[in-house]
């Protein structure tokens, strides 16, 4: 067996897509993973890539793509001997799958036809996942810190005040100060509940139109705000978690919402395997539309919808499905989807 052969042998066998690059930068050779993915692609033109210049094409790209200007600058470094190794972290998104990629190129020198570098692509997208995973459950806490030291803040001012009239022995405010203080401490207890990823969500048989109409009777609202709950049924889940999700989406569309374009109704109700809201007011707008996806996740939190991507959070605890869509009212219909209902 000749060198040659048991080289492209060993390269076929790598699952990792590699190219070899002479000193002009043309392709001259490819390895099966490398045509592979080319094929499984759409690339236009011969998979096996060879006779293109890769650093022609990086060149092209340079304006538009800065990572591929310094690309091209890191292989022409290991071509000329001033670099032992270059590499550089790349997105590869298809239409249907995000893909990340790690590209790493190094010298590679055979007596019998010189010197080449050798390009590798390695798939790192699980990595990046992890680490958008990561980042994700990061700007939750962040949005749960701002939401809860909001809330708090008001209802800690109240208190303030109340504790002065308490002192001068009004019994009606003393009730009221104790109703507020427990407010505090339920709220509490949710955000440390929500805020603990590695916690069991604790599941308990839950009353739909008890824990709606509850809901519903403790929020804020203004007097031409009307509400309307439809529907029965009892499913299993947290219930400190599951009032906040409610809580959340309502406040989300009352407060969250100008005064101009807030709705003045909106239903509460089940649907065959889950719960929707929906409203009067205006439609709802693409970052909240893409909340519970993978480009919204992907892409961030929209901290203008903060109570939307909390409620979407603790769907997903539960293991339920969350949508954003056009709510034939003519604002916002949410629905929770995959319960089940005993």
């Amino acid at each position: 067996m000749s060198e040659v052969s048991l080289i492209e042998r060993g390269f076929d066998e790598l699952p990792t897509e590699v190219a070899l690059l002479n000193t002009s930068g043309d392709i001259v050779y490819t390895n099966r993973a490398w045509r592979t993915f080319a094929e499984a692609n759409g690339y236009e033109g011969d998979v096996d890539s060879v006779g293109v210049n890769y650093l022609e094409v990086c060149d092209a790209a340079r304006d538009e793509d800065e990572l591929a200007g310094v690309v091209a600058d890191g292989i022409r470094s290991i071509l000329t001997g001033m670099q032992d190794i270059f590499t550089a972290e790349y997105p590869c998104h298809s239409p249907s799958v995000y893909r990340w990629f790690l590209l790493i190129a190094v010298p590679f020198t055979t007596q019998r036809h010189g010197q080449f570098a050798l390009v590798m692509h390695l798939d790192i997208t699980d990595r990046r996942l992890a680490e958008l995973q990561v980042n994700e459950k990061n700007q939750h806490l962040t949005m749960l810190m701002q939401l809860f030291s909001s809330e708090l803040s008001e209802e800690l001012d109240k208190a303030r005040k109340l504790a002065e009239k308490v002192a001068e022995g009004d019994g009606e405010d003393a009730e009221a100060l104790a109703t507020i203080l427990e407010h505090i401490e339920a709220v509490l207890g949710r955000s440390i509940a929500l805020a603990d990823q590695t916690r069991t969500v604790e599941l308990e048989p839950i009353d739909f139109r008890d824990a709606a109409t509850y809901t519903w009777s403790d929020i804020e609202k203004t007097d031409d705000v009307s509400g309307h709950i439809v529907g029965n049924g009892t499913f299993a889940a947290d219930r400190h978690l599951f009032g906040l999700l409610l809580t959340s989406i309502l406040v989300n569309r009352i407060e969250g919402t100008p005064v101009s374009s807030a709705p003045s109704y909106i239903v509460i109700g089940t649907t065959t395997d889950g719960i929707f809201v929906e409203d009067n007011g205006t439609p709802p707008s693409k970052e909240q539309r893409t909340i519970a996806t993978p480009e919204g996740q992907l892409l961030g939190v929209d901290y203008e919808s903060v109570g939307l991507s909390i409620a979407s959070r603790i769907a997903d605890l539960h293991g339920w499905s969350f949508t954003v869509s056009d709510s034939e009212l003519g604002g916002i219909r949410v629905e929770i989807g995959e319960i089940t209902w005993e």
